[in-house]
């Protein structure tokens, strides 16, 4: 039954996800492909256009890749073709990653052009950033210039699965500075693109732009993320992936139809999670010892200011009984 649940929720989330687009953009319906079908038939639309296309290597300056002259570095993508014949493919410079969705196992490729030299962030955390989606025709359904706040999986709604997957390869910037133009630029952030299937995008579900069953491209600059605690019960939405699968939509311990990281009673038995768990503030001015923690302590963030006061975060997971199940994933 925690499976049907879980399936029906997906299946909704799937109809009304977005990745970067307004909650009012149309959508339409067509008939329900196979997805192992599809997926063969994507990832060779998506092999064709890595072996057919580059990007702007030309504009990066790779003897340094943390230069500020490439903290503005926009990628666009153009077809090997004519003048552009001797150019680099896109193929002979992605990675390529699998991962299982939906029981298919789907290909997506990333182009990892600078690393950042900030933070990591997951799959389940808010990320700030600049963007450019397109097509395999090159034909761009969404486009951001300044900095957009995106919660890779929210309450009601998340970004596409590929999305999810491919942004937190990267880092965050080492510092946000203003430009010369007046906004807000990244310094030394992570630059890259993903390329994936449709049934890591909308899949069936067809947008304003972006035909059903339609393979997708994200270009982007990452500026910064904040962890998201999506329920405020004082566990990181990125802790509560119990399986360790990077999903926590089929995370739910009480199996009532709410995942984990939607749920502040996780366990069902009555009391809220952000009671059953310790939460502490470390303060440390510079030269301060590092804190010691506990071994059922965990560190949710860690902050330094520009006076070099560090602050850390972290949550205790009791277990009172001593039964080794946290209190708050044990209803006994």
């Amino acid at each position: 039954m925690k499976f049907v649940k879980f399936t029906i929720l997906t299946i909704i989330a799937t109809v009304v996800v977005f990745s970067c687009k307004s909650d009012d953009d149309p959508v339409s319906f067509l008939e329900l492909r196979d997805r192992g079908e599809q997926q063969i038939e994507d990832d060779a639309a998506l092999v064709e256009f890595l072996s057919t296309h580059f990007y702007n290597y030309e504009d990066f300056d790779f003897t340094n890749p943390e230069s500020t002259a490439n903290d503005t570095f926009t990628m666009t993508f153009g077809k090997i073709e004519g003048e552009n014949a001797d150019k680099t493919p896109l193929i002979n410079q992605v990675e390529t990653r699998t991962t299982t969705y939906f029981d298919v196992e789907y290909k997506y490729y990333v182009l990892n052009l600078r690393q950042g030299g900030g933070k990591s962030f997951s799959s389940f955390d808010e990320v700030n950033l600049t963007y450019r989606g397109q097509t395999l025709d090159l034909e761009t359904f969404d486009f951001r210039v300044t900095q957009q706040n995106i919660l890779l999986v929210g309450a009601a709604v998340s970004t596409v699965r590929g999305f999810q997957l491919g942004l937190p390869e990267f880092n965050t910037a080492e510092n946000i500075v203003e430009g010369s133009n007046g906004f807000l630029e990244a310094r030394n952030g992570g630059i890259g693109a993903i390329f994936f299937p449709s049934g890591l995008g909308y899949f069936s579900v067809a947008q304003d732009g972006i035909d059903a069953y339609s393979p997708l491209i994200f270009s982007f600059n990452i500026f910064d993320a904040t962890y998201a605690d999506i329920e405020s019960d004082g566990l990181l939405s990125s802790m509560e992936d119990l399986d360790g699968d990077n999903d926590v939509t089929n995370d739910d311990t009480d199996g009532n139809g709410v995942p984990n990281f939607r749920d502040t009673d996780d366990d069902g038995d009555g009391t809220l999670t952000v009671n059953e768990v310790v939460q502490n503030t470390y303060t440390l001015n510079p030269g301060d010892p590092e804190p010691t923690y506990a071994s059922n302590e965990f560190v949710k963030t860690r902050d330094t200011d520009a006076a070099g006061v560090t602050t850390i975060e972290t949550v205790v997971l009791t277990d009172t009984d001593g039964d080794g199940t946290p209190d708050y994933l044990d209803n006994n």
